[in-house]
């Protein structure tokens, strides 16, 4: 990743970070690509803009695939590399000791993305993997450009940040979350004691996790329950999020869930292989809640924006605009981690 900050104008900036998705297929790695840009511009406080034309293709053709189609974007094939500039404002205070005062300052920064196929993060050649949930079935185009499963362990442990995206509802029918995480982890572990870069057991990435579909019924009403909810007051819609605090438990909830509790072993997986103040846990949605045309605010009565087609069966439909929930934030968190 690259960044740079000055009081005039942004100078040149110098690479810091790389941040790859990690996730098995079917958790939603390239939906919430697909929504990053959507993300970007609602924020208010930042832009986005494709650093080669396959950048620019992809996020051209994903995100008029949610918004304008509203559909799924199909999964990746192999393996993409992918790279934006992120241009917005963060403030910095100046002045002496009694005469302070914050100003804006420009803040650019290089987000480079590794987006792997999902199947590639198995470890196994069988093919055993039918997509669930939401990512099933869909012919849009799309991409990359071939890769195998040492491929995408070379480039993710050259990895600064990491964001990994958890798809309990998938978990809850397969079940399988670990196999997928263990195989991943192990051989980053094992490439790290090889490289020397393993700090005592701990690896020496930032790990953004990202809980998905938090619009979906199973995962709302389980963070309703627990009392896990809140909204930010300086949002219009008061569109419901999970507390920084409990995103943490909410993964743990969601884990005992699962019918073989894999997601559990996930959990202490993470915990042991990871610094905890190099991990984050996020509860994220790439399509947020329904709101209708004449609403001004969310309503619990009515929330679910994505439901099966009406005509084709196993496919999936978003019935309106698309308003992403932590999509943006666990990476702008990995671009300030790194950048220390």
């Amino acid at each position: 990743m690259k960044t740079g900050a000055t009081n005039e104008r942004p100078g040149p900036m110098t690479k810091m970070a790389k941040i790859g998705l990690w996730g098995a297929s079917g958790s939603g790695k390239t939906s919430y690509l697909a929504a990053l840009f959507v993300a970007v511009t609602q924020s208010g406080k930042w832009n986005i803009g494709g650093a080669d034309q396959e950048s620019v293709d992809f996020l051209t053709q994903k995100t008029d695939t949610l918004t304008r189609q509203r559909r799924f974007p199909s999964k990746t094939e192999g393996i993409q590399n992918l790279s934006w500039t992120v241009m917005g404002e963060t403030e910095q205070t100046v002045g002496g000791r009694w005469r302070k005062r914050v100003e804006p300052v420009p803040l650019h920064f290089q987000l480079d993305i590794l987006d792997a196929a999902g199947t590639l993060f198995k470890g196994t050649t069988e093919d055993d993997e039918t997509d669930s949930g939401i990512d099933l079935g869909f012919n849009d185009i799309g991409g990359g450009t071939g890769g195998d499963p040492e491929e995408l362990i070379d480039q993710l442990s050259s990895c600064d940040g990491i964001v990994y995206l958890f798809d309990p509802v998938r978990e809850n029918k397969k079940g399988d979350e670990f196999r997928h995480f263990q195989w991943v982890l192990q051989n980053i572990v094992h490439r790290a004691g090889g490289d020397g870069t393993l700090d005592g057991r701990h690896l020496p990435h930032f790990l953004a996790v990202c809980i998905t579909k938090l619009d979906d019924p199973k995962v709302f009403h389980t963070a309703y329950r627990r009392r896990y909810l809140t909204a930010d007051p300086g949002d219009p819609h008061l569109f419901p999020r999970v507390r920084e605090d409990k995103a943490e438990a909410l993964f743990r909830e969601l884990g005992n869930l699962s019918p073989t509790r894999s997601a559990l072993m996930v959990h202490d997986a993470i915990k042991a292989s990871f610094a905890p103040d190099r991990v984050r846990y996020f509860a994220t949605s790439s399509v947020g809640f329904y709101l209708a045309r004449t609403a001004t605010r969310f309503r619990a009565a009515n929330f679910q924006n994505v439901v099966p087609h009406p005509t084709q069966e196993q496919e999936y439909t978003i019935r309106g605009d698309i308003h992403p929930i932590n999509v943006l934030e666990p990476l702008l968190w990995l671009g300030e981690m790194t950048r220390r």
